[in-house]
């Protein structure tokens, strides 16, 4: 079940987030490990402007959650995160569909993310879910300062993608 959090359940999510990033290190990248999570402060920012949803599981406690931000006129998928123990129930795919529903009702065409292009549980799952790369050539600035920003947090760019689905 997707719904909205309640103000108690902030600060449970950056626990989910830093358990989901583990898997990150498998693959050779610490680098995701060692990032500091969303803030409580950006968590309730999310929370009480309606961009912040959490999976619950059947007993109603949040098992993953889907932070939504607004940046430079585009709307993104800023934080996807799921606990190992309950991916692949469909909790990912119905965050991200919540989100795309509210971009579309604010009145955006495209829901943007950045991720590992060479990740499974990354670019190709956000392909699986109407996401494409948009190509470098077709960067805007805002987009050029996604990726700068990233470079700047220590991303190797060259794997990183920035993908768009039409809402």
């Amino acid at each position: 079940m997707i719904r909205a959090p309640r103000p108690d359940e902030i600060r449970l999510l950056p626990q989910i987030e830093n358990a989901a990033d583990e898997r990150f290190a498998r693959v050779g990248l610490q680098i995701v490990v060692d990032m500091p999570p969303a803030t409580l402060a950006v968590l309730e920012f999310g929370r009480t402007r309606g961009r912040l949803w959490i999976a619950a599981s059947p007993l109603g406690r949040p098992v993953g959650f889907a932070l939504m931000k607004l940046r430079n006129d585009t709307a993104w998928l800023d934080q996807l995160s799921v606990l190992a123990g309950w991916q692949q129930h469909g909790y990912g795919s119905a965050l991200i569909n919540r989100t795309a529903e509210t971009a579309r009702d604010l009145g955006f065409d495209a829901l943007y993310l950045s991720t590992y292009r060479d990740i499974a549980w990354n670019a190709p799952f956000y392909r699986r879910r109407g996401f494409h790369e948009v190509p470098r050539v077709a960067f805007t600035p805002p987009l050029r300062k996604v990726l700068m920003t990233e470079r700047n947090n220590g991303h190797p760019v060259w794997r990183r993608a920035i993908m768009r689905r039409d809402v």
